[in-house]
C-alpha cells in the first residue's frame, strides 16, 4: 500500500462491489463475443484448420464467413459462385436442416429448400456448452445471444484484491469497525509482482507516451478483472476450441464496444480515462439504443453529421436534448454518449419462447404439406425443451402453456392464432403439441373458407413456460406414456378458441415521448429464446434480434409474434428495435429509483408518457423505434447473415 496521496474512491464504494451496485465507479464489467461463431463451429465440426478459409451456406447463399475468408473479400452479401470466384479453396459448411417428414435434423447432402428447413441445434448445442464455462467462472452472467454474454466481475475482483493486497483487507475490517468506510482508500502498490493487463489497452492520449502502469484501483481493478477474462477464453478456446474477443470496461455499453475493438480472439481493456477519448472516435449509432429509428430520429432532427457524430452531440446541451426528446429521453442521450451507462447485468434462468419457422419455396399447397411440417415444427421446438432441461439445475422439463400459429398465404395475407395449450404431462407433451397444431391449423383453413393456398410461409410459437417436472418425474413421465385423450384435446382447444378466436390485439400505444421513440404497437420480448435466431436479449449494438431470415429474403418476409413481456403484437422485422424499447423500461427503472442519490442521471430511462414536449421528434403511426443491446441476434457480425429455414 502506498502511503501519502490517497485513491480517488472510498472503502464504502471498494466494499459496496460485492453488492454489484450498479453505480459503482469501481465496477468491472466484461463483455465476451465468440468470433465468427456459425463458421467457428463449422470448422470444429469438420475438424479444420481454422486457417483455412470457410463459410456457412445457406441454400445458395452464405450467412457466416470466418476470418481466414474474409481476407480474400468474401462476405455474407455474395453468391457461392461469387465467392469461389474469390477463393477457389473455400469450404461451404451447409448448415443443418430437417427434412421433410424426419424426425430429427441431420447434415444433409445437397438440402433442397423445398424439402428442407434449416436447423439452429448445433449451434445451440454448442453455445450451452460454452455457457457453462462462463456460469462456473462468474457468479453473475447475462445471456445475450448464442455467441455472447455479459459478466459482472465486481465480485470477484473484489475478493482477489483482498487476497492479492492483504494489508487492505485489515484496514478494510478497521474501518467497518470504525464506522469510517466514507475515508479515501490509499493508493496502491504500483510495482505489485505478477499484476499486470491482459489484452489490448485503449490509449490513454494516442498522441503522447502514457503509463500502463496502474495508478489506482480501478486500474488494479481492471488488471485483475482482465486475468479472470483471460483465463475465461483460455477455457473456452482449449477446451472446446473456440476463440472469442472481450471487452473490460466500467459497464455493460462500453465492454459491448470493447469487444469489438480487437477482433478476433483478443480482448481490450478501456480504463475510465480513456472513455471519453474512445467513444469519441465511433459513430454515435454503434452505441446500444442507438441503432435503429430512435438514432435515424436524432440524426436528422439534430443534422448529425456522418463522421464525428459523437463529438458533435457533445456540444449540444442538455437542455436542447431535453428540449427535443424530453426529460428523460434527453438525459439518457447526454449521458451515453459520455459513456456513462448503469443498467445491471441480469442472469436469465429461464426461457420466454421458442418459435419454429418456415419460407416455402415453391409454395405448399395442400393440408398434408402443411401437417408434415406442423410434425418438423413440434419436433424442433421439443428438442430445445428437452435440451434446454437437460442444462439447467436439477433437469426440470418446462411446458409452455400458449401455442401460436402463423400462416401467410402467398398472396392474400396471414393470420395469426394463439391458443392455451391443455393440460398435459412430458411423457405426451409432443404428441399434445402436435394435435393443437393441428386442430388450430383447421380452425384457420376454417375462417379463412379454404382460401389457405397457395401458403408461402408458416410458423409455430409455443411460450408461457412452467418448470414444474423435475428430472426424475420427467424420466418417468416419458417411460409410461399417459393415457391423455386428444378427443378431450381437441374439444378443449376448440372450447379455447370459441373463447378467444384471435390473438390478443395490442391497445393503441398511449401518447408520449417514450411512444414517440421507443413504444411501438409491433413489439418483441428481449427474452424470446427462437430457432429463427431471434436472441432477444441485448442485441442492438451488433446482433440483430429479428427472426432469421431466408438468404433472399428480407426479415420483413416474417410476420409477427406476441410479445411474452408486454404482451403486444409486434413484427419480427422490428424486433431488434423493439429491444431498445424493453431496455429503455428497464432504465427507467433503475432511473427513477436512483435519481434521488445522483446529482445527474447515469442511465437511459424512457420519458414519462405524460410528458409534454415543445418540440418533438415526430414519428409516424405504428412505427417502432428500438434497437437493444445486442447486442446481438444472433448477432450479425461482418461475416454473419439472418438465417431462416
Amino acid at each position: 500500500m502506498s502511503d501519502g496521496q490517497h485513491s480517488k474512491f472510498t472503502f464504502a464504494q471498494f466494499e459496496s462491489l460485492r453488492k454489484y451496485s450498479t453505480t459503482n465507479p469501481l465496477r468491472v464489467i466484461a463483455h465476451i463475443d465468440l468470433d465468427a461463431f456459425y463458421a467457428q463451429c463449422e470448422t470444429v465440426r469438420l475438424g479444420l484448420d481454422p486457417n483455412v478459409p470457410l463459410a456457412c451456406q445457406q441454400w445458395q447463399g452464405l450467412i457466416a464467413v470466418n476470418y481466414a475468408a474474409r481476407k480474400f473479400g468474401i462476405s455474407r452479401h455474395e453468391t457461392i459462385t461469387e465467392a469461389r470466384k474469390k477463393c477457389p479453396g473455400l469450404v461451404l459448411a451447409h448448415v443443418a436442416t430437417w427434412k421433410e417428414g424426419d424426425a430429427k435434423w441431420d447434415y444433409h447432402d445437397n438440402p433442397d429448400i423445398a424439402t428442407h428447413k434449416v436447423s439452429l441445434d448445433p449451434y445451440r448445442r454448442q453455445s450451452q456448452l460454452i455457457f457453462k464455462i462462463f456460469y462456473d467462472s462468474c457468479g453473475k452472467v447475462e445471456y445475450g445471444g448464442l455467441d455472447e454474454a455479459f459478466l459482472d466481475l465486481s465480485m470477484l475482483v473484489y475478493e482477489k484484491a483482498c487476497a492479492e493486497y492483504s494489508k487492505l483487507a485489515a484496514l478494510l475490517y478497521l474501518k467497518q469497525e470504525e464506522g469510517r468506510m466514507n475515508d479515501f482508500m490509499p493508493l496502491p502498490e504500483i510495482s505489485q509482482e505478477g499484476l499486470t493487463w491482459d489484452g489490448e489497452l485503449v490509449p490513454l492520449d494516442p498522441d503522447k507516451d502514457t503509463p500502463d502502469r496502474a495508478v489506482d484501483w480501478d486500474d488494479v481493478l481492471f488488471m485483475l478483472g482482465s486475468k479472470i477474462i483471460k483465463g475465461v477464453r483460455n477455457k473456452v478456446r482449449y477446451e472446446l476450441k473456440y476463440t472469442c474477443s472481450a471487452g473490460i470496461a466500467q459497464n455493460r455499453v462500453l465492454g459491448k464496444l470493447c469487444s469489438a475493438y480487437k477482433k478476433p480472439n483478443n480482448q481490450t481493456i478501456l480504463r475510465h480515462d480513456a472513455v471519453r477519448r474512445f467513444i469519441a472516435t465511433l459513430n454515435f449509432s454503434k452505441i446500444r439504443g442507438l441503432g435503429g429509428k430512435l438514432g435515424h430520429e436524432i440524426s436528422r432532427h439534430f443534422s448529425v453529421p456522418e463522421d464525428g457524430s459523437i463529438p458533435f452531440l457533445l456540444q449540444i446541451s442538455l437542455q436542447d436534448f431535453v428540449l427535443a426528446l424530453g426529460d428523460e429521453t434527453g438525459n439518457w442521450l447526454y449521458n451515453i454518449i459520455r459513456g456513462r451507462d448503469a443498467s445491471d447485468v441480469k442472469p436469465r434462468t429461464e426461457i420466454k419462447s421458442m418459435l419454429s419457422a418456415k419460407n416455402f419455396r415453391p409454395n405448399i399447397v395442400t393440408y398434408q404439406q402443411a401437417e408434415k411440417w406442423l410434425r418438423i415444427f413440434v419436433a424442433d421446438i421439443m428438442g430445445r425443451i428437452l435440451e434446454f432441461g437437460n442444462s439447467t439445475p436439477g433437469g426440470a422439463i418446462r411446458i409452455p402453456k400458449t401455442l401460436v400459429l402463423h400462416h401467410r398465404h402467398a398472396n392474400a395475407g396471414s393470420s395469426s392464432r394463439q391458443i392455451a395449450i391443455p393440460a398435459c404431462q412430458s411423457s405426451n407433451l409432443e404428441d399434445t403439441l402436435f394435435h393443437t397444431a393441428k386442430v388450430l391449423y383447421r380452425q384457420i383453413e376454417k375462417e379463412k373458407e379454404g382460401s389457405m393456398y397457395p401458403c408461402y410461409q408458416m410458423s409455430m410459437a409455443v411460450s408461457g413456460f412452467d418448470s414444474t417436472v423435475s428430472r426424475n418425474h420427467a424420466i418417468e413421465g416419458f417411460l409410461v406414456k399417459s393415457a391423455t385423450k386428444f378427443e378431450d384435446v381437441e374439444e378443449s382447444v376448440e372450447r379455447e378458441i370459441t373463447q378467444e378466436t384471435s390473438v390478443a390485439k395490442s391497445s393503441p400505444s398511449k401518447k408520449g415521448s417514450i411512444d414517440e421513440f421507443l413504444g411501438r404497437e409491433q413489439q418483441l420480448s428481449n427474452n424470446c429464446y427462437v430457432d429463427a435466431g431471434l436472441n432477444c436479449q441485448d442485441t442492438a449494438d451488433g446482433k440483430t434480434a429479428s427472426a432469421i431470415g431466408d438468404s433472399s429474403k428480407s426479415d420483413s418476409d416474417i410476420d409477427s409474434f406476441v410479445c411474452s413481456d408486454c404482451a403486444k403484437r409486434i413484427k419480427f422485422e422490428d424486433a431488434e428495435e423493439h429491444q431498445d424499447w424493453h431496455f429503455a423500461l428497464s432504465v427507467a427503472k433503475k432511473f427513477r429509483q436512483e435519481k434521488e442519490h445522483q446529482s445527474q442521471p447515469s442511465v437511459p430511462p424512457p420519458i414519462s408518457q405524460n410528458e409534454k414536449r415543445d418540440t418533438a421528434v415526430k414519428r409516424k403511426a405504428g412505427n417502432s423505434v428500438c434497437n437493444g443491446p445486442s447486442s446481438k441476434g444472433p448477432k450479425l457480425e461482418k461475416g454473419q447473415r439472418k438465417l431462416f429455414g
